[in-house]
């Protein structure tokens, strides 16, 4: 059962008092803005959350997550582990930096650990309103397609792969089935994955050689030499494998871009 839950009412002198304190924030920091790192952003967006406090942001609209899946072992619904892992957010508009967040692959959402009052509540953010997030040091973005959409394909993609031609993504899956063990119910959650490629504004499903080449066929002997070459990595590392293939693919483009 999901309950929905909505912290987004804030006074309107409290929201004036926020607006004057963030502008007096950018003007200290204006002489700075164009020295300043990524580190300093991160600094400054996490001053700011502290300043208006976090249940005053557009995080805390959404619905309480309850977890109603028994399992044992590691064949959870998350991503890496059951816990929840520090993490960045961009969302609504606006990022946020180190909370505790989880990804749910089974449903493909995204939680955060925030807090109400004295007790810490797990919220399953909009979707929608999800751009991107980073958990575990690991990118992951949210695809809005349509044709995707049409087989429950979009959703949130690890970002294996950013060339200035070509984006190599990978889909995490996992399916539920139900055990008994001495009379009790539990869950097992069974890992699978997908390959696609982002290129020419259209997404390509890459999962085998064939689909590869299907997508780049004027490289066939190019991508043919690299398989036969990197077998070993293939089946020792296949998203490694997967990404020196289309480094190599992408420097293939620039080069014939440049004849």
């Amino acid at each position: 059962m999901l309950l929905y839950i909505n912290f987004k009412c804030v006074k309107n002198n409290y929201k004036i008092f926020v607006g004057l304190l963030f502008i007096l924030f950018l003007n200290i920091k204006f002489s700075l803005v164009y020295s300043q790192s990524v580190s300093d952003k991160e600094v400054y967006y996490q001053w700011f959350d502290d300043s208006v406090k976090k249940e005053n942001t557009s995080l805390y609209n959404g619905t309480v997550f309850v977890n109603r899946y028994r399992v044992i072992g590691e064949k959870h619904r998350f991503f890496t582990t059951n816990d929840f892992l520090t993490g960045t957010i961009s969302y609504d508009g606006q990022k946020y930096y180190n909370l505790p967040i989880q990804y749910d692959v089974y449903q493909d959402e995204l939680i955060v650990k925030l807090k109400q009052g004295y007790r810490e509540v797990p919220l399953q953010l909009i979707k929608s309103k999800v751009h991107s997030f980073v958990i575990n040091n690991t990118p992951f973005v949210n695809i809005v397609n349509d044709s995707l959409a049409q087989n429950n394909r979009d959703g949130f993609y690890e970002v294996l792969l950013k060339t200035p031609t070509l984006s190599l993504l990978k889909k995490y899956n996992k399916g539920r089935r139900k055990r008994i063990k001495n009379g009790q119910a539990f869950y097992e959650f069974a890992a699978s994955s997908d390959h696609i490629l982002f290129y020419n504004q259209k997404y390509f499903d890459v999962g085998s050689k064939k689909e590869v080449i299907e997508v780049f066929p004027q490289f066939k002997d190019d991508i043919n030499s690299f398989s036969s070459t990197s077998k070993k990595l293939k089946k020792a590392d296949p998203d490694a494998y997967k990404k020196s293939l289309f480094k190599k693919i992408h420097g293939l483009i620039s080069n014939a871009n440049n004849l």
